[in-house]
Order: structure tokens, then sequence, then C-alpha cells
């Protein structure tokens, strides 16, 4: 694992609660590299500690789902056990859960 994967990890972790989404250019912001907006999204489509760390809750920008390394289904599930909505591959009420 790298270091860079690792601090992705650890920033999602501590930073994205329960029932808040990110997206992918947030948390590379969080991270302090903004333009790592892919580079996000492959770290967390090898992420080894899902669910523990909550790469379910990375969403794209305009509040889809974006991609999921197992079954989208699973990531559904994920997000609505933490009491977000999704419709149609959609986060509903995305302005106001995102961070």
């Amino acid at each position: 694992m790298t270091q860079f994967q690792q601090l992705c990890y650890q920033t999602l972790k501590d930073q994205v609660p329960a029932g808040k989404v990110i997206t992918y250019v947030g948390l590379a912001k969080l991270i302090g590299n903004p333009k790592a907006y892919r580079a996000v999204g492959n770290a967390m489509n090898k992420n080894p500690f899902a669910p523990e760390t909550p790469c379910h809750r990375v969403v794209k920008a305009n509040g889809n789902l974006g991609g999921f390394a197992y079954d989208i289904s699973l990531k559904i599930k994920r997000l609505q056990e933490e009491g977000v909505l999704v419709k149609d591959g959609k986060i509903v009420d995305f302005q106001r859960i995102c961070l």
C-alpha cells in the first residue's frame, strides 16, 4: 500500500462520518491535493479495509454513486444503513449531506 492510499483511507475514516458523503474531489482537497481526484478514486477501488474505512461514502461531484469495487448494490445498502437515501443511482438531498 502506498503512502497516498494510507492518507486517503485515514482521512476518509477520520473526517467523513456515517450519514455523510464526500466527493472524490472533496477528499482530494482534504488531503491537500485537489487535482488528485482520480488517484483518490483508484485508492478507493483498492481499499482493503472496507467497510471500516468507508469508501462507500465517496461519490461523484454530481451526486451519482460512482464506482464500487464490489457490487454497487452493496454500496447502496451500506449508505442506506447509515441513513443516506439513494434513488436511481443518485444521492437524495446530496447538497445537504455532502461535506
